[in-house]
C-alpha cells in the first residue's frame, strides 16, 4: 500500500490545520455535524503531508460507487430528456435522445468513468482503483437496469428556455427566475439561512410544482425530511422563486417505487425554518471546542472513513464491540504492537485494542498487500482485517496457545502509530 514516495500518507497523521465552519450549511453537512463533529472536522481538515487535495483522501465504497453511477446516469438522461422536451421514456422522441448519447450501456460506463475519475490521485484509493473498476464494468448490465427502472416512473416538461437550463448550475452561472418547465441538479439557495441544497429534479409551472429526489439505497426515515428540506429552500430561493411558490408534490423516487413526502403549509414551512435554524446554531457551536467532540457509536463509526485517526474510537471500540456466539472470527480493526517478523509476510506481536480483546494478546499478522517497511515495536491501526480468535477450550481442556490472527486482504488498511 504505497511506496517509498507516499510512505507519510500511512502515518496516523494529526491534521495541520482544523477546518473552518461550513460557510453554507446542507441537509447533508449538518447530518453529519449532529452525528460526530470530531468526524466532520477530521475530514475536512488539511493534511499536506498526505496528500495535495483538501480534507482527508477518502476509501471508496464499492456499493455507494454503484449508487453514483445509477445517480450520473439518471442526471445525463433526465436533463437530456428536458431539452428535447420528451416527456417519458415511452415517447417517440426518447429514442433519438437514447441515439444521441450512445444507449442505456454508453450512458452507465460514461457515469462508471466519472465517478472514477473522483479518485485520481487519492491515495488511498490507488491500490484497489483497477479492481473497482473491474468490479463495476462487470456490474454494468444490473447497473443499466436500475437506471431504466427509475426513468419509467419520471415525466419531464420541456421549458421555454431548456437550452442551458435544465443542468446543474455552477456558483458563477446567473440565478434568475425559473420559466415553466423542469430542471436537472437545481441548486437551491436561502441566504438568509446560509443553507443551500440540490434538487434532483424540479417541475413548475403556474398552478403547480414538484420536487423529486431519486435514492438508490434503501428507504430511511430522514429521507422525507430532507425532501421537505428541499421545499423549503426553494420556497426562499428569491432568485430562482421569487413569488416565493410553495412546492405542493414531494416524491422521493426509490428502485422499487415512488414514495409521496406531504408538502408543508406555509406554518410547516416555518416551524421547519426554525428547527433548522435551531439545530444550525448548536452544530456550530458544537464545532468550537478544538479538536471537536467525538461521537463513538456503532452507527457512527461503522463505515468512518477517518477512525483510525480518533484516538477515541478505540478505547470505545474494544468495548463495544464482540464476537458473536456463533462464531469466532470476523472482520474489524485492531491496534497492534510489532514484536518480530515471524515470516516473509507475517509478524509477531501484540494486540492493544481490538473488538472486545484487551491489551497483551498475543498476535500473529499475516500480511497480504503491500505495506510500508515495518520493524519491532511498530505500532500499526489496521483497518478491515479478518480477526480469528481461538476457542477457550479443545477437547474439553483449556487452550494454551491463545494468540490471535489478524489477517489483511485486498481491503485491508494499514496506518503506522507514531511513537
Amino acid at each position: 500500500m504505497g511506496d517509498d514516495g507516499d510512505r507519510t500518507f500511512w502515518l496516523v497523521l494529526r491534521p495541520s490545520k482544523w477546518p473552518l465552519a461550513p460557510s453554507w450549511m446542507s441537509y447533508s453537512t449538518l447530518a453529519n455535524l449532529e452525528a460526530c463533529p470530531r468526524r466532520w472536522a477530521l475530514s475536512s481538515a488539511e493534511y499536506p503531508e498526505a496528500w495535495g487535495s483538501h480534507g482527508y483522501p477518502r476509501p471508496p465504497q464499492p456499493a455507494a460507487l454503484e449508487g453514483t453511477v445509477v445517480h450520473l446516469s439518471l442526471q445525463k438522461l433526465t436533463g437530456a430528456l428536458v431539452r428535447k422536451g420528451c416527456p417519458s421514456l415511452a415517447d417517440v422522441t426518447a429514442v433519438s435522445v437514447l441515439k444521441e448519447l450512445g444507449g442505456f450501456t454508453a450512458i452507465v460506463l460514461s457515469s462508471l468513468e466519472q465517478a472514477l475519475q473522483a479518485y485520481d490521485g487519492n491515495p488511498r484509493a490507488t491500490p484497489i482503483l483497477d479492481g473497482l473498476r473491474r468490479r463495476l464494468w462487470a456490474r454494468v448490465p444490473e447497473l443499466r437496469s436500475r437506471v431504466q427502472r427509475f426513468l419509467t416512473r419520471i415525466r419531464p416538461e420541456g421549458s421555454a428556455d431548456s437550452a442551458g437550463r435544465f443542468e446543474a448550475r455552477s456558483e458563477n452561472d446567473a440565478r434568475r427566475p425559473l420559466s415553466h418547465g423542469s430542471y436537472a441538479e437545481l441548486d437551491l439557495r436561502s441566504h438568509e439561512m446560509s443553507w443551500r441544497g440540490i434538487a434532483d429534479l424540479l417541475t413548475v409551472s403556474t398552478d403547480r410544482c414538484e420536487i423529486r429526489d431519486f435514492k438508490t439505497g434503501a428507504p430511511k426515515e430522514e429521507h422525507g425530511l430532507q425532501l421537505r428540506t428541499y421545499a423549503l429552500l426553494w420556497s426562499l430561493d428569491r432568485d430562482l422563486n421569487p413569488t416565493g411558490q410553495r412546492a405542493d408534490r414531494l416524491v422521493i423516487s426509490y428502485e422499487d417505487g415512488d414514495t409521496e413526502v406531504p408538502a408543508p403549509d406555509e406554518g410547516e414551512l416555518r416551524s421547519l425554518e426554525d428547527e433548522l435554524r435551531k439545530r444550525t446554531v448548536k452544530a456550530l457551536a458544537d464545532l468550537q471546542a478544538v479538536p471537536p467532540e467525538a461521537r463513538p457509536s456503532s452507527e457512527n463509526c461503522a463505515y468512518c472513513p477517518v477512525r483510525h485517526l480518533c484516538d477515541e474510537y478505540w478505547p470505545w471500540y474494544r468495548k463495544a464491540s464482540s464476537f458473536g456466539d456463533s462464531t469466532r472470527a470476523r472482520y474489524g480493526d485492531v491496534q497492534t504492537k510489532l514484536a518480530n517478523q515471524h515470516g516473509p509476510s507475517s509478524w509477531d506481536g501484540v494486540l492493544e485494542s481490538g473488538p472486545h480483546l484487551g491489551g497483551g494478546i498475543p498476535m500473529l499478522l499475516r500480511i497480504g498487500c503491500d505495506l510500508p517497511e515495518l520493524h519491532p515495536d511498530q505500532r500499526l491501526r489496521l483497518l478491515n482485517v479478518h480477526i480469528s480468535v481461538p476457542d477457550e477450550e479443545v477437547a474439553g481442556e483449556p487452550r494454551t496457545d491463545r494468540t490471535v490472527v489478524v489477517s489483511m486482504g485486498a481491503s485491508s488498511e494499514a496506518f503506522v502509530l507514531e511513537r
